[in-house]
């Protein structure tokens, strides 16, 4: 009787494994195997024993919470009931990360092997990129040539922006624990190849921003405070020389400033998001304490849009995602999502130093992502962020942690 209870952890193990190799390629495939995950999952049994390791994780209750309330924000929603279970399925990447926690945090090898997984993906995107300077490559979804420009491959360029942050954190992990010289060579130059793909060769303003936050973080969570001067004078002047030498950070960063200063139009990127801001906030505050209820921005928003080019252009999200809560579940629903980084932040401070390192890092690119897009609503994005997050986020405990936390041995 218990083969095949075996059989089916096994299969789990492996769907979660497929999951992280699909997910920087390939979102059918990345579907495909978080389905396989779910069932077998379910069917294996232990399902105390998991949610033991689960309640250890300290964004657990945060997500099941905010989960919750989306659930329940169908009993007063003005939305139809297909736009309902949508957003149901939307978001069901929030209760796919608690399921994600049981595999990887109760085993350390299949975490390792998760990561191995989404790094062979990563990396032949990063390659795909560099070679996209040169040939128009078949699976590449732009078609740019030469220096600049978008030369993202599988995934829209926000999307490769967060797997390739992802990738540089790993690479720089990689390195600073690596014994052997060349290892360590190697690693920090996918760290600076990830670094210099996200500044150069991808069109996103959002991607220069979490590159920024991620590198920042990273050093500040790895040297003493006493010493962030020095590294804050550092990740200035390597930031100060990616942007003189990107043929595109200038130019976006020189068209969003001027953005601000110009009515917003809708063929712009930072006029749309001023807009959505200004009347997303008027929505939160005609219904401040329930929200509109789950699914309902769609149909409030071009309510009080003032034309239907502005209806089409923000009716499907708000390209914020605090705001896209704060909208359809008012204060619970931003307390819960808030609640959620925090529990991230809290978790990382758990962890060994250049764990936590990574993980802070990270975790900033999540809100940085959270704040300039509907990050985790959208798919593929979605995808990116919440198993970005479980990487992380599943590091081994300090001893003297993982014994206050009641995390299972």
């Amino acid at each position: 009787m218990q083969y095949p209870h075996v059989f089916l952890r096994t299969a789990a193990v492996f769907s979660a494994i497929a999951a992280f190799f699909s997910i920087p390629w390939t979102l059918a495939g990345a579907n495909i195997a978080l389905l396989c995950l779910v069932l077998t999952w379910l069917l294996a049994g232990g399902l105390r024993q998991r949610w033991d390791v689960a309640r250890g994780n300290a964004v657990t209750l945060p997500l099941l919470a905010l989960y919750a309330i989306i659930l329940l924000g169908a009993a007063y929603t003005t939305a139809p009931w297909r736009v309902v279970m949508d957003h149901w399925l939307k978001y069901d990447k929030l209760l796919l990360i608690v399921i994600a926690i049981t595999l990887l945090a109760q085993d350390e090898k299949t975490r390792e092997r998760c990561w191995t997984a989404f790094t062979i993906a990563a990396l032949f995107t990063l390659a795909s990129s560099y070679l996209s300077i040169w040939w128009r490559l078949p699976w590449s979804r732009a078609q740019t040539l030469g220096w600049g420009g978008d030369h993202s491959v599988f995934k829209d360029y926000i999307t490769q922006s967060v797997l390739m942050a992802l990738l540089m954190l790993r690479g720089l992990y990689l390195a600073l624990r690596a014994n052997v010289a060349w290892q360590r060579g190697a690693w920090l130059a996918v760290a600076a190849l990830a670094f210099v793909c996200n500044t150069q060769l991808l069109y996103g303003r959002t991607g220069y921003v979490a590159t920024a936050v991620a590198v920042l973080a990273f050093v500040l969570a790895l040297v003493p405070v006493r010493r962030w001067w020095m590294a804050l004078a550092l990740v200035a002047v390597l930031l100060a020389g990616a942007v003189l030498l990107s043929p595109t950070i200038g130019p976006r960063v020189a068209l969003g400033l001027k953005e601000l200063g110009e009515v917003p139009e809708t063929t712009t990127s930072i006029g749309p998001r001023l807009y959505f801001l200004h009347y997303g906030l008027d929505l939160f505050w005609q219904k401040p304490w329930l929200g509109w209820g789950t699914g309902a921005y769609h149909g409030e928003f071009c309510r009080i849009a003032t034309t239907p080019e502005w209806c089409a252009a923000g009716s499907f999200h708000p390209h914020n995602q605090f705001l896209f809560f704060m909208i359809e579940h008012g204060i619970p629903g931003l307390l819960a999502f808030v609640a959620v980084f925090a529990a991230a932040l809290w978790q990382a401070a758990r962890m060994e130093r250049l764990d936590r390192a990574v993980a802070v890092a990270f975790v900033g690119v999540a809100c940085v992502g959270s704040l300039t897009h509907s990050g985790i609503w959208l798919a593929n994005e979605g995808l990116a962020y919440s198993f970005g997050l479980v990487l992380v986020l599943t590091a081994p405990l300090r001893p003297c942690a993982k014994a206050q936390a009641g995390v299972p041995a």
